[in-house]
């Protein structure tokens, strides 16, 4: 728990998240995203890494470091308020729906985004306040219609 010590502790409900572990808080979404189905197909993996390479500009050592901690985490974590709590109340709607988009792009990385992962994109969505109508069209821009 070094990274998400202070994002998630309980003790400081005032202490305001620094960008960085909101920008972990987002990484762990998407990387629940692309393991919803069971493997992280190595599309989905490049997308992930992508996705926050540019969004956050974390460099490889960070970006290995984060990526074992998420999945302890997210083994750990008993449902997604935890990480969406703190991106709702800090990020602007369009910041949210861009996070919405690259899951959505995650998901449909390995050539069709299943059931289980809209599931997930929906419920991250409503945890967001993500309007139904963005969420349909941060869908439709990273996975078309189909």
């Amino acid at each position: 728990m070094r990274l998400f010590s202070r994002l998630f502790q309980t003790d400081s409900p005032n202490a305001a998240p620094t960008e960085q572990e909101l920008h972990q808080a987002a990484a762990a979404l998407l990387m629940e995203v692309a393991r919803t189905d069971g493997e992280v197909d190595q599309r989905e993996q490049a997308l992930l890494v992508e996705a926050v390479r540019r969004r956050w500009q974390l460099d490889d050592v960070a970006m290995n470091d984060l990526a074992e901690e998420l999945r302890q985490r997210l083994d750990q974590a008993t449902d997604l308020f935890e990480f969406t709590r703190p991106l709702r109340e800090s990020w602007d709607p369009e910041t949210r729906v861009r996070l919405i988009y690259d899951m959505w792009a995650i998901a449909a990385a390995d050539g069709r985004a299943d059931v289980h992962e809209e599931q997930l994109i929906r419920r991250v969505s409503e945890l967001l306040y993500v309007s139904h109508g963005d969420f349909i069209r941060a869908k439709l821009d990273a996975v078309g219609d189909g």
